[in-house]
């Protein structure tokens, strides 16, 4: 038997939009999850304003996705954790039988050097990386891609991200919602 496949997708979700729903369905299919957690966050360390109530953004998040694969759940709240390496790592003692896909887009590919043990992350989980309105190329020459260019897995091989080791990753293009969170708040489109 086959270990389960989950995909998880981190964010504040502040607030969860269309773009996050994109983001779910085209990962349940393109790479083959078994399931998809959305994983609200309590804050983003990366960024210097805080987020919503967790408790309003869980509820937004609840109301607007409704597939029977996806869960919305606090688990980085409920773990104590505050980096996306640390919760990682906690799952994996949790969950033992699980394979777990770390799904982001790839905006955050661009970024991703950044994040507290990056590497530690890339070596430990296969990431899904899904386009984002804008240069479709730049992320390709992120530095996290240029570095770990050896573990990328072609798109047309997308299904199988979650049988394979880390380091591995793959990217892939989809149909691009120009929506983010931030210009939500805002009360404007992102371009």
């Amino acid at each position: 038997m086959t270990s389960q496949v989950v995909g998880l997708l981190g964010g504040s979700f502040d607030p969860a939009h269309a773009g996050h729903v994109e983001i779910t369905r085209t990962a349940l299919r393109r790479f083959g999850l078994d399931q998809l957690w959305w994983l609200v966050s309590p804050g983003n360390p990366l960024k210097t304003r805080g987020p919503a109530p967790m408790g309003d953004r869980i509820a937004a998040a609840r109301q607007l996705i409704h597939h029977p694969r996806v869960k919305v759940c606090t688990l980085e709240a409920d773990l104590g954790t505050r980096y996306t390496a640390e919760t990682l790592s906690a799952l994996r003692g949790i969950y033992p039988a699980t394979r777990f896909v770390w799904l982001m887009g790839a905006d955050n590919l661009m970024q991703f050097d950044r994040w507290q043990n990056w590497q530690s992350i890339i070596e430990t989980t296969p990431l899904g990386v899904l386009a984002r309105p804008g240069d479709r190329l730049a992320p390709l020459k992120a530095r996290a891609a240029r570095i770990y260019r050896h573990a990328r897995l072609p798109s047309t091989h997308s299904r199988l991200l979650g049988q394979y080791q880390a380091p591995c990753w793959c990217y892939i293009n989809m149909p691009m919602v120009d929506l983010s969170s931030t210009a939500l708040r805002s009360g404007s489109q992102s371009s």
